[in-house]
């Protein structure tokens, strides 16, 4: 079931009055983080993680309450102490990629938590992990997106040269790459492999593939 309601910290005055004003009597802005978690049952906390200790110390949590830390960096031991007496099963860390804002994103999740799990499975697809150890290597491949972006402006900028027109251009690669993804965004373990084998031998695909290859591109 959608939440019933969502309490903001004022903390972010600009996002709230923005949220407040598009989802109206949903949303309401506390007085400040405190009375945040006095209204909440599900806590997260978004702040920068040097901040993190500071903020979570000084609110008063209670065994009834979850608490999402979306803290890119701070482990998941300092938020389980600071968020005491909270369960520590009741404790998750959640890395939701930004996409989730247009219900199409990916978040990675520890420790595993049905209902925090069911919340990010309406933003997208969401990935739970047993260990903040697995979790760490999962959180490397999101640095993936600038290498991805940075190819899609090579292509843009080819195009260009070779006189299409800016616009044409930006629209037609952005297609091509989300069309492309379509076969693997639901993967199973052979997914990758079986899109890379089914290359033709001899065309186009296969030759850049077998360039890149030889010049290291896929081990960088």
């Amino acid at each position: 079931a959608p939440p019933k309601s969502l309490v903001l910290s004022p903390r972010g005055a600009a996002r709230a009055a923005e949220l407040s004003a598009e989802f109206g009597p949903l949303v309401t802005v506390a007085k400040d983080n405190q009375a945040v978690v006095d209204a909440s049952d599900v806590v997260f906390v978004g702040v920068l993680p040097r901040l993190g200790e500071e903020v979570l110390r000084a609110l008063r949590f209670s065994e009834r309450h979850t608490v999402v830390s979306l803290l890119s960096t701070m482990p998941l031991a300092e938020v389980r102490a600071c968020c005491a007496p909270v369960p520590p099963a009741s404790v998750v860390r959640a890395i939701p990629l930004p996409p989730v804002a247009k219900q199409r994103g990916a978040c990675v999740m520890t420790p595993r938590h049905a209902p925090v799990a069911a919340l990010f499975s309406k933003l997208g697809t969401v990935v739970e992990v047993d260990s903040e150890e697995e979790m760490r290597k999962m959180i490397g491949i999101t640095c993936l997106m600038g290498q991805l972006y940075a190819q899609q402006l090579a292509a843009q900028s080819w195009l260009q040269e070779q006189g299409v027109d800016a616009g044409a251009a930006a629209r037609w690669v952005g297609a091509v790459y989300h069309t492309v993804s379509y076969d693997s965004a639901t993967p199973g373990p052979d997914t990758f492999a079986s899109l890379v084998e089914e290359q033709t031998p001899g065309g186009l695909n296969e030759q850049v593939l077998r360039e890149m290859r030889e010049a290291g591109a896929s081990l960088a």
